[in-house]
């Protein structure tokens, strides 16, 4: 609570996708595990998506792929492999039955972003807020020129603004807010992917607690890895890597996390950690699942 995540990426990486896969994981408490079926997945905390790009239907449909892990082509088109339509089916009750909203900003204001958020905290006790995506819109340059007397402001100061906005509003309601950025031209090139690669202004990046960057996997990256893998046959060969560029009060950053990924079902696997030259980290694995039920001192 009371933080603020970053996770930019170039466009057809996953952004979209992975932050769909996030407020699911918040939101739902089943969700449909390949090799045990249906599992536990914590408890549902009600959680708020604001989407800027896509309707609701498009969203929808993502949720529905990730939680029965079918690939989201099947549901559009109805064909459905053996076993795979009744688990859209129950994807979508626990869909209907989750503390999920999803809120469309195709043109928005800073205030208009408050607003939908204050107004799902005091409807819906909302903690989980995802924002798809930092963006500079028309209603927001006339918002901005309005308020500055009409003297006109740069995009790298507005995206700033916005993020400074979306930090003071976790920390006044004590949510967790996550949002994204698109990804200049100089991501294909970058050997340490940090918040230079963020468009419109890096000063984004100055009011998070955790920063990353969603890049594919390219084949100068698995040649570096081939010692990796080789060492380690219960890895997959992975396909997506996530840089941690920022970690406030937390000692990885200047990572990898490299993933397997399916984007048909928004599903991402991390399956190692390496700094930036990609040599091993060290990192324990831990799943953290959040539970209602009483603590252990309690009787």
């Amino acid at each position: 609570m009371r933080k603020f995540y970053l996770r930019s990426a170039a466009t057809g990486t996953g952004k979209t996708r992975s932050m769909i896969a996030d407020a699911c994981n918040f939101a739902c408490n089943e969700i449909y595990h390949e090799q045990f079926g249906w599992i536990r997945n914590g408890t549902s905390q009600p959680t708020l998506f604001i989407a800027t790009e896509q309707d609701k239907g498009e969203v929808q449909t993502m949720m529905l792929a990730f939680l029965s892990a079918v690939n989201e082509e099947h549901i559009l088109n109805g064909q459905y492999l053996e076993g795979e339509k009744d688990r859209v089916l129950k994807a979508a009750d626990i869909i209907k039955r989750s503390p999920i909203w999803i809120e469309e900003l195709p043109d928005f204001s800073l205030q208009d972003v408050e607003n939908k958020i204050k107004k799902n905290i005091r409807e819906h006790e909302v903690k989980y807020v995802l924002f798809d995506y930092l963006q500079t819109s028309l209603k927001i340059l006339e918002e901005i020129s309005k308020k500055s007397g009409g003297v006109k402001l740069r995009e790298d100061n507005i995206l700033f603004m916005l993020s400074a906005r979306l930090k003071d509003l976790a920390n006044k309601y004590g949510i967790f807010i996550m949002s994204a950025t698109q990804l200049n031209a100089d991501y294909q090139n970058s050997e340490t992917p940090d918040q230079n690669l963020l468009r419109g202004a890096k000063s984004i990046a100055d009011r998070i607690d955790v920063g990353m960057i969603l890049l594919s996997v390219t084949d100068e990256d698995l040649v570096k890895l081939d010692p990796i893998l080789d060492s380690n046959k219960n890895l997959l060969r992975p396909n997506l890597k996530l840089s941690v560029y920022k970690n406030r009060r937390g000692s990885y950053k200047g990572v990898y996390l490299w993933c397997s990924a399916d984007l048909g079902t928004c599903r991402i696997l991390p399956q190692f950690c390496t700094n930036w030259r990609h040599e091993m980290v060290s990192i324990e694995d831990i799943r953290v699942i959040v539970d209602e039920g009483p603590a252990a001192w309690e009787k």
